[in-house]
This record gives C-alpha cells, structure tokens and sequence, in this order.
C-alpha cells in the first residue's frame, strides 16, 4: 500500500484481464525471448508460432518456449491461420519490410521500437494499416507500465504546473564490433534508433512533439552513431535535454520540471522503482513505487494494451498512437542528419 502522500492510484488494467489473442513471433532474438517470457508468466495471451528465415533458430525458440508451430520462413508463420497479431521483433532494418508482410496477410502489428529507420518508413507503415483496417503500435513498452500511468495523471492534472524542462539519460558501454546488431549499418545499428528513441519518447509523452531539435554526438569508425545529446524544444516553451550513448555507462536518471513542481525518476528511469513529486520550492510532497524489476516483468503490458484495443474494434492505441510513431521518427530523422552532417564536417 502507498503511504499518505502516494501519487494517484494507477489505471492500468492487470495484464491478466486482456482478452486472449493468438500472437506469432517474427524474429527469435533476445527481446523476444523476453516478450515471449513475459506473456506466459503475467498474461492469458496464446504464443502460437514464430518464424524466422533459420530453421534451428525457430526451433530452438519454439522448444525454450513450448511453441510447436515453428516456421523457418516469414511467410509460413504470416500463413498460420492460429495467428491474430505477429510481433515484429527483428532489428531495425527489417521493421519496415516485416510489418508491410504481416498487414498485407491480414495480421495486426506490434512494432519493436524503433518503429522503423526513417519517418518515411513509419508514414508508410501507418498508411498500410489504414487501408488495411488493421492495429499497429510500437512496442515503447515503458509508456504501458502502470507507474508511468501515475506520472501522466500527475502531469495532466496539472500538480507541477506547465512542464518547462525534462533532462534523461540513457547509455551503456558496447565495445566497438562493426559486425554486432548495435554498430553493423545493415541491422539499423545506431544510439539514437536503439537508445534515443527512448528518451524521444519519453519527452514526447511529458512534453509534447518537438518542433526544434538540436544534437550534436559522435560516430564510430564506420559512421554509425555511438553518441548523441539533444535539445528539443516544443511550441509551449518546453526543452528536453537528453543524452544517449554506447560508449560508456550513464545513470539513467531522469527529472522533468514545472512551473509549479517536479516530479524525479529514480534510476532507471524506464522501469523506476520509485517516482517523488515536488513542490517548487524542491519540497518532496508525494512519491509512489514500483516493482517491476525486469523486461520479463514489463513487456506484458504492451501486449494487453494491443489486446484490449483489437478487441473493442480499434486499430490504434491512444497510449502510443500510430501518429506520434512517425512524429518521433521525424524528430530522430532530423537528430542523425545533425550529427551525422557535423561529424562528417570534422573528418
């Protein structure tokens, strides 16, 4: 139980509460295991087939998490009538290509951030559901969770008045390898697809969509990204200072400021163990907790949020609607020309 002075109460329904759908899996990586994990610990969601182009990997993905219908191709898995919505969870470069091939086959869409590579991808994306009449959503799993619920109801409420600043970080040392998923161009290796689209989202959520954006950073040998800080500003003054790096360890720490309060996310702040309100004179005045520790322990909140929206007749989620997808792929659009064009400049 939050003591007195908790935040409010959090509407997020339990996971377990979704009606049930027949999910596929399109790429047997990591998160997908975790994905995978996190429907059969806290949902009734049925993981009925994955695929990808290795047969073993199927398999093998299959067996770790009793999935019998494992296809070696995209368009066997995107032919299983057991399938209702596929989960894209290749890399980056293979979102776009992915989801036009589960729309056309008359599959909803779960989109593993980034949505896409570009803004152009995610327009075309979007329009594809729409004619299809089918859902589709980026899987920005930290805006489902039921604390950040509790931030959003405190922000809309209007308890630290107008939001004029959010500073967020997020980074972690991966050591240059031009082959691996992070650095390789091929498999949309890049900081600010992988890491800055969390914390463009995050700002889009508390500040609104960015109408300036200003980024300097770093590329690593062969010209991916390794590291961006970034200004956005938005039409009610707001600024967003945000850093994202894979060349060193950062806290994850993130704090948004009002004109009448702040509120402050303990690292890390994608799944913090603690929210505090303030008021403006820097005087905790409310706090709420969390108990999601893990990727396995938030992930189902995302699929229960596709559920209830394919099960009322909907096609997109107004907690991260098809829209804001593109407008924050605009926003990193602008970001990597930035620090692309300036480090070039430097060489």
């Amino acid at each position: 139980m939050e003591p007195l002075g908790g935040l409010p109460l959090s509407r997020t329904p339990d996971p377990r509460a979704a009606s049930s759908l027949g999910w596929g899996v399109m790429g047997p990586g990591s998160i997908a295991d975790q994905f995978a994990a996190s429907l059969a610990a806290h949902t009734t969601q049925r993981l009925m087939a994955v695929g990808s182009r290795s047969a073993t990997r199927s398999a093998d993905f299959g067996e770790r998490h009793g999935v019998a219908r494992a296809h070696a191709s995209y368009a066997s898995l995107l032919a299983d009538p057991e399938v209702d919505i596929v989960y894209i969870a290749t890399p980056t470069s293979h979102h776009h290509e992915g989801t036009l091939q589960a729309l056309r086959a008359g599959k909803h869409v779960l989109v593993e951030k980034s949505f896409a590579e570009n803004a152009h991808q995610a327009r075309d994306m979007v329009d594809e559901a729409q004619r299809s009449g089918l859902f589709i959503m980026e899987g920005m799993w930290p805006r489902f969770l039921p604390i950040m619920d509790r931030v959003r109801q405190v922000v809309e409420a209007g308890r630290i008045g107008d939001p004029t600043c959010l500073q967020a970080d997020l980074g972690g040392y991966e050591p240059y390898e031009p082959t691996s998923r992070m650095y390789s161009p091929s498999m949309g290796g890049s900081v600010t697809l992988d890491r800055g689209v969390y914390l463009t989202a995050l700002s889009s959520m508390l500040l609104g969509d960015a109408t300036s954006v200003h980024a300097v950073g770093a590329l690593a040998p062969n010209g991916v990204d390794a590291q961006v800080n970034v200004t956005l500003g938005n039409e009610r003054s707001g600024v967003a200072q945000l850093h994202a790096t894979m060349r060193a360890h950062t806290p994850a720490h993130a704090f948004l400021a009002g004109t009448k309060g702040s509120v402050e996310f303990a690292a890390p702040w994608y799944l913090t163990p603690r929210v505090t309100l303030f008021d403006s004179s820097g005087q905790p005045i409310a706090w709420g907790t969390s108990e999601l520790r893990t990727h396995v322990d938030a992930l189902c909140f995302e699929a229960a949020e596709c559920a209830r929206v394919i099960d009322s007749g909907g096609t997109q989620s107004s907690l991260m609607p098809p829209s804001e997808s593109v407008a924050i792929m605009t926003t990193l659009d602008e970001v990597l020309c930035q620090v692309r064009s300036t480090e070039r400049g430097r060489r």
